[in-house]
C-alpha cells in the first residue's frame, strides 16, 4: 500500500520543516486515512415459531457467494420472531440465501424460511480491512491476513465514562485513528451498558437468565462499525473477574445469576465454571456473539475472561483445573462456529497456567510500583513460549506518585516506551485510555506508534534487551524500588550494578515479604538476596512503609551475619481503628567491596512492605535501556527525575556507552519521543568495541536508533 511505503521511508534525512509537516498530516489522518468498513452481507428471515427460547435456538443459514462457495453460518435472533445471518463481504457480485436448518438433539432439521426483503444481495463494495492472524513464520508475532506485520499499539477503553456510550466510542476511535493507534480493549461490562445479560440502572431491568437485551446488541453493532471505519481493532472481553469474585472488585451480589437474586441459580461465584446451567447459557451467549459479529475483521480477538486469577474459583477454592477446562471447552466451541477464525485469548497473571493452554496469545496485566522495570520483564516464562504475549493492561495503581501527578496523565506513556526494550517484542497497552484523551496526551502514545512503524522495532526477531551505562555529570541517589507487589514469585537472587544500569532483574525485587506458611506455600516471597560490589563504604537504608495487623519481623544480614533485626507486636482488633501499621527506616553500614545482603521475613505471621532501599550511592540522572542485535540498536533514555514530573525539569546531557558494538559505519537517529519526530540522521564510523554516543539535552525522555550501514 502507498501509505505503508510512505511511512516506512527514512524521514530522518528530511529537513525539520518537512518532518513537522509529515507529523501534522499524519495527525490529521491524511496519510493514515482509515478504510471505511464494508457492510456485512446480511439476510433476515422468519422460521416456524417454537415454544423454545429464541435465543437458545441453534439455527444455521447458508449463504452462497458470487464464486458459488457455500457458507454455513450460525444465525441469531433479532426480535419479533425474526432471525438474521451475516457474512463478510469478500467478493463483489450476488450473494444468495440458501438452506436454513436447525440443530435439534444432534440432528440438522430443515426449516422453511420466509425472507424479509430479497434473498439476493449485490455487493459492490468489498471488505478491504484485513483480519489479524498469528504469523506462521514468527509465531510470537501477529500479521494481517494480507501478510503484512501487525503490531498492536493503543490503550484500554474498557467502558465509557459517560452516559453517552456510543458517543464516547465514536470520539475515542476517531482520536485513536488520528494518533495512528490500532488497538483497543472493550469489556462487556454491565455498568458500561455493553453486557446483553445484565443492564445498568439507567437501562432498566436485566433480562431473565437465558435471554439477551437487543438494545445492547444494537449498540455493539454501532461500536464495531465505528471501529471498522477507523481501523481500530478490538479485543472484546466477554467476562470479567468482578462478576465471579466475592472479594476483588466484586459485583457478585448484584449478578443476575446469583441465587440470591430473582431467577438466579448459582450458589457461589466459583460455580460459574462448573454449573451445567451456567455453561449452557454461556455457550448460548457466545454463539450469539459469534453469529452476530463474527463477520467483522475489526475484532482482533475474543477475550474469554479478564483476570481469571481474581475469580473465586482460582483465588479462593483453587480450582484452577476447572477454570482451565472451561477455557479449553469455550475456546473449542467458539472455533467450531467462528467461520472467520478470530483469535482467542484470556488474561491471567501466571503465564505458565494451564488456563492459557488453548489460547492463541497470552495477556498478563501489570500494576507494579516500579513500572518502568516491570514492563520490561515477563513473569516466569510460559510453558509454550511460541505465542504472542504482551501486557494487555499496564497501570499506575502502585506507582509511588501523588494523586495530583497521576491526574495529569504524565506517567501513562513512559512505561510503553520502556516496554519496547524488554523481553516482549510487543508494546504494553496502557489501562487509562480515556484519561489519555481527557488530558490531551493521546498523541504521546501516537508518538510510540510512529516510532514503531518507522523503525519496525516490534517486528524484528532475535533482539536482545540490554542496559547501557550513561556517563553524566548530573547525579542522583541510587534507590531500589520494588519491581512487583503481591505477585507470586520465588525468592530472588540478584546482582545489582552500581553504575546506573537498569537490568531486567530489578523488576523481580519484591515489596511484600511474607513469613506465614500459607503465604509462602501460595508462592509469595519471603526473602531476597542482593549482591553488590561497593567502590567505597556506604550506608543502606531500608524503608518499611506498611505492615498488616499480625505480629511481624524483618531481618537484614550482610555476608551471612545479622546486621539488623526488628519485630513489632500484633495490633489487636479492638485497636485497629486507632493504631497505625509499623513503619521504620533501618540503616545498616556496609564496607567497600563485594558483599551479599539478605533481606528476609524470618517466619513471622505478619508481612511487611519494603518500599525502597537507598544504597547510599549516586548514579547518573539519565538512565537507558534498549534492544539490539549485530546490526540494529534501539535505546530509550529517560531523565530519572523528569520522566514523571508534570513540569519539565532542567535537561541533562550525557554519553551513551554501548559495549561490544561491531565495527562499521553506523547511522544514528535521535527521536523526539513526545512528538514522534526523528532528528536528522548522522553517520558514525566505528572501529569496534564501546561506541560512545552523545545525548541531546533530555528533560523527560528520548530515543535513539542505530543501524549498521556498512561493515
Amino acid at each position: 500500500m502507498y501509505v505503508t511505503r510512505l511511512i516506512s521511508m527514512n524521514t530522518a534525512s528530511w529537513p525539520t520543516w518537512l518532518r513537522r509537516v509529515f507529523l501534522i498530516m499524519s495527525l490529521s489522518g491524511f496519510l493514515f486515512g482509515a478504510l471505511r468498513a464494508a457492510e456485512p452481507v446480511g439476510f433476515v428471515f422468519k422460521v416456524f415459531p417454537s415454544e423454545q427460547n429464541p435465543f437458545a435456538r441453534e439455527i444455521w443459514a447458508e449463504i452462497i457467494t458470487p464464486s458459488q462457495t457455500n457458507l454455513k453460518l450460525p444465525a441469531f435472533y433479532v426480535g419479533k420472531g425474526r432471525f438474521s445471518v451475516r457474512a463478510r463481504a469478500e467478493e463483489k457480485g450476488e450473494y444468495r440465501l440458501g438452506a436454513v436448518t436447525e440443530s435439534i438433539d444432534g440432528r440438522s432439521v430443515p426449516l422453511d424460511a420466509s425472507v424479509s426483503g430479497s434473498s439476493v444481495k449485490t455487493v459492490r463494495k468489498i471488505e478491504e480491512r484485513s483480519a489479524i492472524r498469528l504469523d506462521p513464520e514468527q509465531p510470537s508475532h501477529f500479521v494481517f491476513s494480507s501478510g503484512n506485520k501487525f503490531v498492536p499499539i493503543g490503550a484500554n477503553l474498557a467502558w465509557a465514562p459517560t452516559s453517552d456510550r456510543i458517543g464516547f466510542y465514536r470520539k475515542a476511535f476517531k482520536a485513536f485513528s488520528h494518533a495512528n493507534l490500532n488497538w483497543a480493549r472493550v469489556w462487556m461490562a454491565h455498568w458500561g451498558g455493553l453486557n446483553m445479560e445484565w443492564l445498568p440502572e439507567d437501562m432498566g431491568k436485566s433480562p431473565p437468565p437465558g435471554t439477551l437485551d437487543l438494545r445492547v446488541a444494537n449498540n455493539w453493532d454501532k461500536l464495531l462499525t465505528l471501529a471498522g471505519d477507523t481501523s481500530v481493532y478490538l479485543q472484546v472481553v466477554l467476562q470479567h473477574h468482578g462478576q465471579y469474585s466475592s472479594k476483588v472488585d466484586t459485583s457478585w451480589r448484584d449478578n443476575p445469576w446469583n441465587v440470591a437474586n430473582p431467577g438466579g441459580f448459582l450458589m457461589s461465584p466459583s460455580d460459574f465454571f462448573v454449573s451445567p446451567e451456567a455453561i449452557k447459557l454461556t455457550r448460548m451467549k457466545y454463539r450469539y456473539v459469534i453469529a452476530r459479529w463474527g463477520y467483522s475483521p475489526s475484532v482482533l480477538a475474543w477475550e474469554l475472561f479478564n483476570e481469571a486469577h481474581w475469580s473465586d474459583a482460582v483465588r479462593e477454592t483453587h480450582n484452577d483445573g476447572a477454570v482451565a477446562l472451561w477455557h479449553s471447552q469455550m475456546a473449542a466451541f467458539i472455533r467450531s462456529i467462528d467461520h472467520y477464525g478470530h483469535l482467542i485469548t484470556t488474561s491471567m497473571e501466571d503465564l505458565q497456567s494451564p488456563i492459557y493452554a488453548d489460547m492463541d496469545y497470552l495477556q498478563p496485566h501489570l500494576y507494579a510500583p516500579n513500572l518502568l522495570a516491570g514492563v520490561r520483564r515477563l513473569g516466569p516464562a510460559p510453558a509454550t513460549p511460541l505465542r504472542p504475549v504482551f501486557y494487555g493492561e499496564a497501570g499506575d495503581d502502585h506507582l509511588p506518585l501523588s494523586a495530583e501527578i497521576k491526574k495529569t496523565g504524565i506517567d501513562i506513556v513512559p512505561p510503553v516506551w520502556a516496554s519496547l526494550t524488554g523481553q516482549c517484542p510487543l508494546p504494553a497497552q496502557p489501562w487509562q485510555g480515556a484519561q489519555l484523551m481527557a488530558t490531551g496526551r493521546l498523541d504521546e502514545l501516537g508518538a510510540v506508534a510512529r516510532f514503531l512503524t518507522a523503525t519496525k522495532l516490534g517486528q524484528r526477531e532475535g533482539l536482545v534487551p540490554f542496559s547501557p551505562v550513561v556517563a553524566c555529570a548530573d547525579q542522583i541517589p541510587l534507590v531500589l524500588v520494588g519491581g512487583q507487589i503481591w505477585q507470586e514469585r520465588p525468592a530472588q537472587e540478584i546482582t545489582v550494578p552500581l553504575d546506573g544500569r537498569e537490568i531486567l532483574e530489578l523488576a523481580n525485587i519484591p515489596r511484600i515479604y511474607v513469613g506465614a506458611k500459607e503465604s509462602l506455600d501460595a508462592g509469595f516471597s519471603g526473602q531476597t538476596t542482593l549482591h553488590f560490589d561497593f567502590p567505597k563504604p556506604s550506608t543502606l537504608s531500608f524503608h518499611i512503609t506498611e505492615t498488616n495487623s499480625a505480629s511481624g519481623a524483618i531481618r537484614i544480614s550482610i555476608d551471612g551475619v545479622t546486621s539488623a533485626e526488628r519485630t513489632w507486636p500484633e495490633r489487636k482488633p479492638e485497636t485497629l481503628a486507632s493504631s497505625k501499621p509499623y513503619t521504620d527506616v533501618i540503616s545498616v553500614p556496609i564496607l567497600a567491596g563485594v558483599h551479599t545482603v539478605l533481606v528476609e521475613n524470618p517466619g513471622s505471621l505478619g508481612w511487611f512492605d519494603l518500599s525502597q532501599i537507598d544504597l547510599g550511592m549516586d548514579v547518573p540522572v539519565l538512565a537507558a535501556t534498549g534492544q539490539r542485535d549485530a546490526n540494529f540498536i534501539a535505546v530509550w533514555v529517560w531523565h530519572r527525575n523528569g520522566v514523571f514530573t508534570p513540569q519539565a525539569t532542567p535537561p541533562a546531557q550525557g554519553t551513551l556507552m554501548i559495549g561490544d558494538v561491531a565495527p562499521g559505519t553506523w547511522r544514528v537517529t535521535w527521536w523526539n519521543t513526545l512528538d514522534g519526530i526523528p532528528d536528522a540522521a548522522t553517520n558514525v564510523s566505528h572501529n569496534g568495541g564501546v561506541l560512545r554516543i552523545a545525548t541531546p539535552p533530555i528533560s523527560r525522555h528520548a530515543a535513539v536508533v542505530l543501524t549498521r550501514e556498512t561493515p
